[in-house]
């Protein structure tokens, strides 16, 4: 676990909207959910239920025409108002992002060090000091000859080499905060353990705190403190051993549809986009289904030590 400090992210009712041609679509939807400083937490959920569009909202770069309500807080700040000044300062500096798909994040036509570079000039402006810093980073991240990856383009990499100098730049401003974005997605095994051992060692870089935001479950289970599980823009259940012993039917039947646990689907499928509910959102599609859960939308409570959203637990 890392280190503990007070320097929670709190999300209170936090809300983005689309407008699209037929109306709103709520990408997250009355959210509320403490990461908390010194934890690794994980995010899942089915794709398409609003983790990567509630990590942006954290980290202040949704596109302005996202219409965003609620309060995010961290050290004072609420970033979901910050002006554009306050959140040039929380990023890299405070919260900064490992965006996933290194081979789309990473310039193709510029070397390896003229990217680092330009990230570390936001604390450094001494050239000489920035190399030194930019192959000591590379160093903590298992590259035996930092210079040569500095002068390397990002297609002379593999896909695992390119998701560390990912991770390089990401914490090369020191931050406290780091949410990194399906950082396993589409490589294979042999990389997917390399990226975790990357982040491991990420503990080891002064970071406080941690957001995963993932469909790779057996990382979560690897890396993570605490889980929160979304689905259609709510989190519903959030807390540690979440993968070991799901409490909400859609935590329950989502991990028991994995191959490795007999691959046994559920039934119906998530609300459409813009789709509206005076109930919870899983009603439909849930075995324990009551008339109260199609009349009245749950709040989340706590159950042995977890936030669970479901009126099982009421």
């Amino acid at each position: 676990m890392l280190e503990a400090t007070s320097n929670h992210i709190v999300i209170q009712d936090a809300t983005v909207h689309f407008a699209v041609s037929s109306g709103s679509v709520k990408a997250v939807d009355h959210v509320f959910a403490t990461f908390r400083s010194g934890q690794i937490t994980g995010l899942i959920g089915e794709s398409g239920c609003g983790k990567s569009v509630l990590g942006l909202a954290i980290l202040g770069l949704l596109p302005s025409y996202a219409q965003v309500g609620g309060d995010i807080l961290y050290c004072g700040l609420n970033i979901a108002k910050a002006s554009l000044r306050q959140l040039r300062t929380l990023r890299g500096k405070e919260i900064s992002l490992i965006p996933q798909n290194p081979s789309d994040s990473l310039n193709p036509v510029r070397r390896i060090g003229v990217q680092l570079d330009e990230a570390l000039m936001i604390v450094d402006k001494n050239a000489k000091s920035r190399r030194r810093k930019a192959e000591s980073l590379l160093h903590s991240f298992g590259f035996d000859d930092p210079g040569r990856i500095l002068r390397s383009y990002p297609f002379e990499l593999s896909g695992g080499m390119q998701q560390r100098v990912l991770c390089a730049i990401g914490i090369s401003c020191s931050p406290r905060w780091v949410l990194a974005d399906e950082p396993t997605k589409g490589l294979d095994r042999d990389l997917r353990e390399q990226v975790y051992e990357t982040l491991v060692s990420m503990k080891l870089q002064g970071v406080d705190g941690m957001i995963v935001i993932t469909h790779d479950l057996g990382l979560a289970e690897k890396l993570c403190d605490c889980v929160a599980v979304m689905y259609s823009g709510e989190i519903l259940e959030m807390g540690q051993d979440v993968l070991k012993t799901p409490l909400h039917p859609y935590s329950q039947g989502f991990l028991a549809s994995l191959p490795q646990n007999g691959m046994e689907p559920m039934s119906g499928m998530p609300p459409a986009p813009g789709e509206s509910f005076t109930g919870c959102k899983f009603a439909p599609r849930c075995i324990h289904c009551t008339v109260r859960c199609t009349a009245e939308k749950p709040n989340s409570y706590e159950h042995g030590g977890r936030l669970v959203r479901c009126f099982l637990y009421a």
